[in-house]
């Protein structure tokens, strides 16, 4: 299938000569050479499309068939596939949305990633990042030329940009790519791209509730757009949530374990507590078993878009003590000696079910 116009592929009018149709051919392929054109990557893809071009329009029958099937027309000659008249029908709507957009290429997305505490996701936070990116050249306005006499009109489609020819293939200008424009002269700031490279400094609002793998959007602040074109990228900042020291995520709700020692749990105990805000003081009921777990309703951290917040659960461990003195040891063998078999209820159940597995 033809996807270009090969009129304006070579330059030359669609009632041009076969003597015209050679003289550009020749002209444009010693000009995109790939050897002569080792460090530019398009001269190879430019240098194809002008081969096919001259190909067809070089032959009279072959140029006939395409002046009468335009995007239809194929080299072998055979008829249009249904897959080939999709891709016509894809070619009309991406030619309509052409012009809808402005010239040039559109910037490229950028993202990156910004850590924040567990603290900072309660209440929302603004982060100051540096990102690197390209933005328009002050130097060429974005257009790649030097602004001292750097380009010329394209003489190709006269400054239109516009590519002549059935409508269906009315695109951007092959030549100056929809600039109206040649660059003669590449700009010396940023040697023809438009753009050049800083550090920009940003500050963006991550909203309170946010998760790992979160993306906040920001428009505009991505990568500027080539050979002068407005639209821009768009920045996108992955949230990371950072590991806590004491504090669990569980959705909305925070978890945090509270080590206790045997004492606190058998006679009870107030003890204060962390929150993400600050701390508070908490009472633990006396004969509170490990791995109870107390909630404090609203302490957690707030849903994303709303003012609700969910829960904080403190989980009581026993933390048994470590390096008994020989004195505390034998207190602590007496003590247990002198408790009532009633006082462990649960090893009491616990023998009998394996003594009487054992008869």
């Amino acid at each position: 299938m033809a996807t270009r116009d090969y009129y304006n592929v070579l330059g030359v009018d669609r009632r041009a000569s076969h003597d015209e149709i050679k003289r550009a051919y020749r002209e444009l392929a010693r000009r995109w050479h790939p050897d002569r054109n080792q460090q530019d990557a398009q001269a190879e893809t430019r240098f194809k499309d002008i081969s096919e071009a001259y190909r067809t329009l070089s032959e009279p029958e072959r140029r006939t068939r395409y002046d009468r099937l335009g995007p239809l027309y194929t080299e072998d000659g055979r008829p249009p596939r249904p897959e080939d008249l999709n891709e016509v029908v894809g070619t009309v709507w991406s030619n309509l949305s052409l012009w809808r957009r402005r010239r040039g290429k559109r910037g490229e997305d950028l993202r990156y990633t910004a850590s924040v505490s567990l603290e900072e996701v309660a209440n929302g936070t603004s982060k100051q990042i540096e990102v690197p990116r390209f933005v328009r050249c002050d130097t060429c306005d974005g257009g790649g030329a030097d602004p001292d006499g750097g380009s010329e009109e394209c003489s190709v489609c006269r400054g239109t940009g516009r590519a002549s020819g059935p409508r269906l293939f009315r695109t951007s200008c092959y030549h100056c790519s929809g600039a109206g424009r040649i660059t003669t002269k590449r700009c010396p700031t940023c040697d023809g791209d438009g753009r050049r490279g800083l550090s920009d400094t940003l500050l963006v609002k991550v909203p309170a509730g946010v998760t790992t793998g979160q993306k906040l959007k920001i428009s505009g602040k991505g990568n500027a757009g080539r050979h002068g074109s407005e639209e821009g990228g768009d920045l996108f900042v992955i949230v990371s949530v950072a590991d806590h020291p004491l504090f669990r995520r569980r959705g909305d709700d925070v978890v945090v374990s509270l080590p206790l020692s045997f004492r606190e749990l058998c006679l009870g105990a107030e003890v204060d507590v962390p929150t993400l805000e600050s701390s508070t003081t908490i009472r633990i009921p006396p004969g509170s078993p490990p791995g109870k777990v107390l909630r404090l309703s609203g302490r957690g951290l707030t849903k994303v878009g709303r003012t609700q917040r969910g829960d904080l659960h403190v989980e009581l461990d026993l933390e048994l003590p470590a390096g008994l003195t020989q004195t505390a040891t034998s207190e602590l063998q007496a003590w247990d000696d002198g408790l009532p078999a009633s006082a462990h209820p649960l090893r009491v159940q616990f023998d009998k079910h394996v003594q009487d597995r054992d008869r």
